[in-house]
């Protein structure tokens, strides 16, 4: 009998090792194909001039630091020397751990089949995908979630052996992304003492947390130049973000249900448009929605421990700040469980109304069909607007049809395609070629002034200008309102911080070109073309690249001088 069951332990084991491998072939043959060319947005920047020094004061990368992320690329970028592909490589290696750690956290709370059910959920779900494909942060804090959720399920399970590790990485994971100890303390928490209620394990806790978070605050405020250099760096960040988007911190109403209804947006997206489809089905074939089965399993240990690690990232972005579909990473895989249940149990209710299909053939239908899905609407090649709307600002929204708007918002909050990322790249190649091509310019004759333009992807922009074109001048005119401070001039990727809103741009003897990378809707435009003539350079999808000749040009105290928004 003990031979049996080592034969099946030894069985087990085996299959886990081949479906591992299967999973890591997956996320492989589906990310490399698709990955972007460029930086993708403004972060990756920081990220990548992070790699070369490390500097928060001038976002380098931006607060509060994320030092074990820049130290991890730092390494990894001395075997590619390319940032983009540094970061790539750590999010597909992250993805690729995270959607394994799924399927054993899975397998452990549920079954083998649920486990491959919810791991194959997460390969394809078209938001983890999209964000393992470009040079994001946001697959790296999934992992650090997952891990953490992984630890502490197993002190729950009462693996005493597991309980430092799983302080430890959740003290770590701040080295990453701070907020990650704030979202994931709480279920670390009720793993950690369900079974053991004793004051004195919760001493050594925090006695193993505090050199754990030290470990990395300790280093980032040394680089930083003192705590009152970060202090002051990071709150003026805050003061950008927090007031835009929370009541709690001045936020205007129109403001807050914006960011709200952005995560909701968002919450759908990372949900799948499949897996909204298949609650559907569910409701209706199974006869009771997901608020009845939440209330009927309320009480399960399972259930507690997925809500413990979804509800505080929640709230946090509900209350204080959401900017981008990427925070919904952190507990992207919780979606993917939750998703896995109803699948299952809409399959075995289609094989009780169908009787020729067994569970099994209907369980493998709904998932392939679901998979499918996701795949075509990843990879196939559409824009449902054919880029017309590409340089539209916010503000100026209301100009447009509502058939323009209604284009605008789909697919700003739920488009994340690799047409998308594709978009990003060639916009971006476009720009930089054009830029190149303006007759009679250099670096050394030629100055570069970049607008404030909302796309729908983040297209080019003035951090990728200053990254990719370092040998030039490159000026910001920000459009922001109520912007407290910002970088607005660089050169040989280090910039200069501007406090006031009035732009001044010197104009010397050795300027013979202005190029002007801006909408000719912004507010600035008018202040330019009243100092200087513009010339136009149409470029593809509607895209406009304006520039100035200087030469005998008469320019006044030899400055273009520009009024900006109101600052804080």
């Amino acid at each position: 009998m003990l031979d049996k069951f080592h034969l099946n332990h030894y069985s087990s084991k085996k299959i886990d090792i081949i479906i591992s491998a299967i999973l890591t072939l997956l996320i492989v043959v589906t990310r490399i194909p698709f990955v972007s060319k460029y930086l993708y947005e403004w972060d990756s920047v920081n990220y990548a001039l992070g790699f070369e020094k490390f500097d928060i004061v001038h976002h380098q990368p931006h607060p509060p630091g994320y030092i074990f992320y820049i130290g991890i690329g730092r390494v990894i970028n001395a075997l590619f020397n390319d940032p983009n592909t540094t970061m790539i490589f750590i999010s597909i290696v992250f993805s690729i751990i995270t959607v394994i750690l799924i399927y054993f956290l899975a397998k452990q709370m549920f079954s083998r089949q649920f486990a491959v059910i919810a791991a194959l959920l997460l390969v394809f779900n078209p938001l983890f995908w999209y964000y393992g494909e470009i040079s994001t942060i946001y697959p790296t804090q999934a992992f650090l979630a997952t891990i953490v959720a992984y630890l502490s399920y197993q002190v729950f399970r009462g693996k005493e052996k597991f309980f430092y590790p799983s302080i430890i990485a959740l003290g770590l994971a701040g080295g990453f992304r701070q907020d990650l100890i704030i979202y994931m303390f709480p279920l670390w928490f009720f793993c950690a003492f369900y079974h053991k209620r004793d004051p004195n394990r919760l001493l050594k806790a925090i006695i193993v947390l505090i050199p754990s978070v030290l470990v990395w605050v300790i280093p980032t405020m040394i680089f930083s130049g003192g705590i009152e250099q970060y202090s002051q760096a990071s709150s003026t960040l805050y003061k950008i973000a927090f007031p835009r988007s929370s009541i709690l911190f001045g936020s205007t109403i129109i403001n807050k249900l914006t960011a709200v209804g952005s995560y909701f947006t968002w919450l759908g997206l990372a949900l799948t448009y499949s897996g909204i489809i298949i609650m559907a089905l569910f409701t209706k074939y199974v006869g009771k929605g997901p608020k009845h089965v939440f209330r009927e399993n309320i009480k399960d240990y399972r259930v507690i421990f997925l809500i413990l690690w979804f509800l505080p990232t929640s709230l946090m972005y509900l209350l204080i700040h959401i900017a981008k579909p990427g925070y919904m990473l952190v507990f992207i895989p919780v979606l993917a469980i939750v998703l896995a249940y109803f699948v299952k149990e809409l399959s075995y209710s289609l094989s009780s109304r169908f009787k020729k299909y067994s569970p099994k053939k209907c369980l493998t239908i709904v998932l392939s069909l679901i998979l499918l899905f996701n795949i075509a609407y990843f990879t196939v090649p559409y824009n449902i607007n054919e880029e017309k709307l590409w340089e539209t600002p916010i503000s100026d929204l209301g100009s447009l049809s509502i058939q323009d708007q209604v284009l605008w918002v789909l697919d700003m909050g739920f488009m994340s395609t690799h047409e998308k990322i594709n978009a990003d790249d060639q916009s971006t190649q476009t720009y930089l070629n054009a830029i190149s091509n303006v007759p009679g310019s250099n670096s050394s004759n030629t100055i570069i002034v970049m607008g404030e333009i909302t796309r729908e992807n983040e297209g080019f922009n003035w951090r990728k200008a200053m990254y990719y074109l370092p040998d030039y001048q490159v000026y910001y005119l920000i459009e922001a309102d109520h912007f407290v401070t910002s970088e607005w001039y660089a050169k040989n990727h280090t910039n200069t911080w501007l406090a006031s809103n009035i732009f001044k741009i010197p104009v010397n003897s050795s300027t013979q070109k202005v190029i002007w990378v801006i909408s000719n809707q912004s507010a600035y435009f008018p202040q330019i073309t009243s100092q200087i003539p513009v010339k136009t350079i149409n470029l593809p999808d509607g895209l406009k690249l304006y520039y100035s000749d200087i030469n005998g040009t008469q320019i006044k105290n030899n400055e273009l001088v520009f009024n900006g928004p109101e600052q804080y």
